[in-house]
C-alpha cells in the first residue's frame, strides 16, 4: 500500500512526515473524530483549507482505487436545505459534492493481507473532469476542489472498512492485542515491539561471545509488572523506548526514562549486516532477521543456528536501564502491523445500538480522565455509517428526546435538520453494512505510510513506459516492453522483492527509489535476473567471433546483479553455507589477476575467457555451482542477494540523503525529453556499481546511468510526493515533465 494525505502541500525543509501530515490535515474545531461537538459519532474530520490560491487547491486520492459513487455540487450552497441557517442574514451553508473511493490493496503476503477500505471526500465545490463512477483513480490524482461546511472553508474526509477487513487491516477484532503469542508474520512493518512479562531479568552487559550464558553478568533488575519495549530503526539509528501500564488511568501507558538511541552501537541500523556476521556466524542471514524483527520471520528459507541464539539489547526499566535477551521465547514480538494497544491503538465496539449518539463507555472514560485528546487519533470505532440516506431517522431520532448535553429538538427543528441531512447523504447500499469500522484519518494515513508493501498494480507502475538511451552523441527515446504473465520474472518475484524490502529496511520512499532506480534498469525492466554475458567482435581478418564476458561464469545475477567470485562467496557465507575456502581464494585471486591485466583480458577474449571457467577449478563443488545458479533461477535468492548486496555496500546511507533533483533535458525521439538525477542517487548507484566513483560530481562512469535515472524518475513519481523542478529549476511540478506512468 502506498498512501498519502488528501491535500499535498509541499513539505518544509527537515519537516518530519508526522509534522507534515498534521499541518496539511488541520482539523476544524469541534469537527474532529470520533465524536463531534454535539455528542454524535463522527466518522471523519473536517480539514480546513483556503481557496484563495490560484489555481485552486486540489483534494486528491489518498491511494489507488475505484470510484464507487459521486455527486457534483448542486451550486446551491447557501440555500435551504444545504444551508440549515438560510433564514439568517449572510449565513453560508455546505457544498454537497462528494467522491467515494474503494481501495483494494495489499499490506503483506497472502490472502489475509489483501485488504479493502474506503475513503470519502465530502463537501467538494467541484469535481475533476476525469472523475467518473467505475473509473480507476491513482494516488495523488485530483478529485476536485474543497468547499465549505456550515460556512467554514473545509471538507469532510473519512476512512472506513467493514467487519471482514478490520481483522485483515489490524490483525484482530478485539480491543487489545493478544500478548500470549507473537504477532502476525504476513504483515510486518514500522516499529518492532516486545512484550516483556513479569520476572524478566535485566543485566549490566551482554555476554562477550553473544551466548545465552549469564556467567559473569550482574543482574540489575527483575521486573514485577509487564513492560513493553519498542524499537525504531531509521536513518541509521536504533531508538528503543519502554512503556509501562499506568495504574491510575485505564488504557494509558507511560514512557520510562529517556529514549535510548544507539545504546548497542553507533549507526546501529546501518551496521545490521556487520552485527549479523559477527554475532551469528553459523547463520548470519537468519541472524539479520533476528536483529531486524526480534525473531525469524521467513522460516521457509531461514534457520537460526543455534535455535536459541540470543538478541541482547539495552532496554529501559523503572529507574534504570539494562541488557535483556529479547529473543527469549517468553518475550513476545510484534510490529506496527499489529496495532499494539500499548502504543495507543484500541478497537472500540461497546456502543451496539443503531443510532448516531455516542454511548461508548470507553470514549466517556477517556473524556472523564482527560485523555481523549491524546488517544482519539488511535481509536478504531465501530458505529453506523453517517451518510446513509435511508437510516437518517434511525440514527438521529434521539435528537428529539435530547441528552444530558442538549435539549430536545422541536419537531420543526428536527424537520429542518432532516432535510439538511437528506440533501447531503446518499445511498450507501454498496457498502453492505449497517455498522462500519472507522479510523481517525490522520492516524490512519500516518500509520499506513510505514507499510510500503507494494501491491501488484502499484509495483507495475514502477516500470517506465519510455526511457532515454544514449547512443554515441545522440539520444534515443525507446519504448519499454513489459511482461507480466504468470511465468514472467515480474509475476514470480515481486512478492519476494516486497519481503526483502521489509527485511533489509528498504522501507522508505528515498530508499526504495534508490534501490529500484538501479534494479529495474539492471534487470531490463524486471524481465531478467542476469546480465548479458555473451558478446561478439571482429578479428583482424574480418571474421566475426563470439565470446563470454571476461568474468564468466561469475556474471551478474539477481536483482542487483551480484557479480564476481568474491561477492558470491560473501553471499554464501552470509547464508551460513560451508565450502572449500582454498577454491574460493583461488577463484578470487584469478578474478583479480584478470581484472587488473587488460592485455590478459584481451587474450582471454580470444580463448572465450576460460581462466574462471568451472572446469579450470577441479575442486569447485557442484553445490557451489548450484548456489550460484540459484541467484539467477531460484525463488528466494535473486531478491535476497540484492538485499544482501544493499546491506554489504551500505547503500542506505546515501539513499537517506536529501534528494536534490536536477532537471536534465535532451533531444531524443524528435523532441525534448526530460529526466531527473540527484547527487544522492548518483552516490547510491555508485556504491553498488562503481565504488570508486562515489565522490564524482560529473555523473560519468556508471553504465546506463541515464536509463537508471529514467527508472528513478518513475519511482519518485509513484512512491513520493516530491515536487519536480521545472525549466527554471523551481520546484513546481506535481509530476515529472513529459512522463506518463504505466497504468
Amino acid at each position: 500500500m502506498i498512501i498519502s494525505p488528501p491535500l499535498l502541500k509541499a513539505k518544509d525543509a527537515h519537516e518530519t512526515d508526522a509534522a507534515w501530515i498534521e499541518r496539511v490535515m488541520t482539523v476544524v474545531d469541534r469537527r474532529g473524530y470520533p465524536v463531534n461537538g454535539y455528542g454524535s459519532w463522527h466518522g471523519g474530520i473536517h480539514i480546513s483549507h483556503t481557496d484563495a490560491g490560484r489555481p485552486a487547491e486540489n483534494v486528491r486520492a489518498i491511494a489507488d482505487g475505484t470510484i464507487v459513487s459521486l455527486r457534483k455540487d448542486s451550486d446551491k450552497r447557501d440555500l435551504t436545505p444545504f444551508n440549515i441557517n438560510a433564514d439568517k442574514p449572510k449565513s453560508k451553508g455546505s457544498n454537497d459534492g462528494y467522491v467515494l473511493l474503494k481501495h483494494e490493496t495489499e499490506i503483506g503476503s497472502g490472502d489475509e493481507a489483501k485488504v479493502v477500505f474506503y475513503s470519502l471526500y465530502m463537501h467538494l465545490k467541484s469535481l475533476a473532469e476525469t472523475v467518473k463512477v467505475g473509473e480507476k483513480v491513482y494516488r495523488k490524482d485530483p478529485l476536485g476542489t474543497p468547499g465549505v461546511v456550515d460556512g467554514v472553508n473545509a471538507f469532510h474526509f473519512q476512512v472506513f472498512c467493514d467487519d471482514d477487513n478490520i481483522s485483515k487491516l489490524t490483525g484482530r477484532k478485539t480491543g487489545e492485542l493478544d500478548i500470549s503469542k507473537n504477532g502476525r508474520t504476513d504483515a510486518v512493518y514500522g516499529d518492532i515491539h516486545f512484550y516483556l512479562p513479569p520476572q524478566t531479568k535485566f543485566y549490566d552487559k551482554a555476554p562477550a561471545d553473544n551466548s545465552t550464558s549469564i556467567s559473569g553478568l550482574s543482574e540489575l533488575y527483575t521486573s514485577n509488572a509487564p513492560l513493553y519495549a519498542s524499537m525504531t530503526l531509521a536513518q541509521g539509528n536504533c531508538t528503543m523506548v519502554t512503556r509501562q501500564k499506568n495504574t491510575q488511568v485505564d488504557g494509558k501507558y507511560d514512557l520510562l526514562g529517556e529514549p535510548l538511541v544507539n545504546a548497542d552501537g553507533n549507526d546501529y541500523e546501518y551496521n545490521l549486516y556487520k552485527t549479523a556476521m559477527r554475532n551469528y556466524k553459523e547463520s548470519p542471514s537468519a541472524g539479520f532477521e533476528l536483529l531486524r524483527f526480534g525473531r525469524v520471520i521467513n522460516t521457509d528459507h531461514e534457520t537460526l543456528v543455534p535455535a536459541d541464539a540470543p538478541l541482547w539489547m539495552t532496554v529501559n526499566y523503572p529507574g534504570g536501564k539494562g541488557v535483556v535477551n529479547l529473543a527469549d521465547p517468553s518475550i513476545k514480538k510484534f510490529s506496527d502491523a499489529d496495532f499494539p494497544h500499548w502504543t495507543g491503538w484500541q478497537l472500540v465496539d461497546d456502543d451496539s445500538d443503531s443510532d448516531s449518539q455516542c454511548n461508548s463507555a470507553i470514549i466517556k472514560k477517556l473524556q472523564e480522565d482527560g485523555e481523549f485528546d491524546n488517544q482519539c487519533g488511535k481509536l478504531i470505532c465501530h458505529f453506523p455509517f453517517e451518510w446513509e440516506k435511508s437510516t437518517i431517522d434511525t440514527r438521529f431520532s434521539w435528537l428529539k428526546t435530547g441528552s444530558e448535553e442538549h435539549d430536545p429538538m422541536t419537531d420543526e427543528d428536527y424537520a429542518k435538520f432532516k432535510a439538511h441531512a437528506e440533501a447531503l447523504c446518499f445511498d450507501g447500499e454498496t457498502l453492505n453494512s449497517a455498522r462500519l469500522w472507522h479510523f481517525e484519518p490522520k492516524g490512519f494515513v500516518s500509520h499506513l505510510r510505514k507499510c510500503i508493501w507494494l501491491s501488484r498494480t502499484e509495483f507495475k507502475q514502477l516500470i517506465p513506459l519510455n526511457i532515454i538511451r544514449p547512443s554515441g552523441n545522440r539520444y534515443n527515446w525507446e519504448t519499454v516492453s513489459f511482461h507480466e504473465g504468470e511465468t514472467s520474472v515480474f509475476s514470480r518475484h515481486y512478492p519476494m522483492l516486497n519481503k526483502i524490502f521489509r527485511k533489509y529496511c528498504i522501507n522508505t520512499p528515498s530508499r526504495l527509489v534508490s534501490f529500484l532506480g538501479n534494479s529495474v534498469q539492471e534487470t531490463k525492466w524486471l524481465s531478467v535476473t542476469r546480465e548479458d554475458y555473451r558478446y561478439s567482435a571482429t578479428d583482424e581478418n574480418g571474421h566475426r567471433y563470439h565470446y563470454n564476458i571476461w568474468y564468466f561464469p561469475w556474471y551478474g545475477r539477481g536483482f542487483l546483479q551480484l557479480t564476481n567470485p568474491d561477492n558470491f562467496y560473501k553471499y554464501f557465507t552470509y547464508r551460513g553455507r560451508s565450502f572449500n575456502k582454498d577454491i574460493r581464494d583461488e577463484l578470487v585471486s584469478d578474478y583479480r589477476r584478470v581484472q587488473g591485466d587488460r592485455a590478459l583480458r584481451e587474450q582471454e577474449k580470444r580463448l572465450n575467457n576460460r581462466i574462471l571457467y568451472d572446469g579450470q577449478h577441479p575442486g569447485l563443488e557442484q553445490e557451489v555451482i548450484s548456489w550460484r545458479e540459484a541467484v539467477e533461477n531460484g525463488t528466494f535468492d535473486p531478491a535476497d542477494s540484492a538485499g544482501f548486496y544493499w546491506s554489504l555496500t551500505g547503500m542506505a546511507k546515501y539513499a537517506d540523503e536529501t534528494h536534490e533533483l536536477q532537471r536534465q533535458a535532451v533531444t531524443a525521439g524528435h523532441g525534448l525529453r526530460v529526466y531527473y538525477r540527484s547527487p544522492s542517487f548518483w552516490r547510491a548507484s555508485a556504491t553498488v556499481n562503481l565504488p570508486s566513483a562515489v565522490s564524482r560530481r560529473n555523473y560519468q562512469g556508471i553504465n546506463g546511468f541515464i536509463e537508471r535515472c529514467c527508472a528513478y524518475t518513475c519511482a519518485l513519481s509513484v512512491l513520493t510526493e516530491t515536487k519536480f523542478p521545472d525549466e527554471s529549476n523551481a520546484l513546481t511540478l506535481d509530476n515529472p515533465e513529459g512522463i506518463l506512468l504505466r497504468r
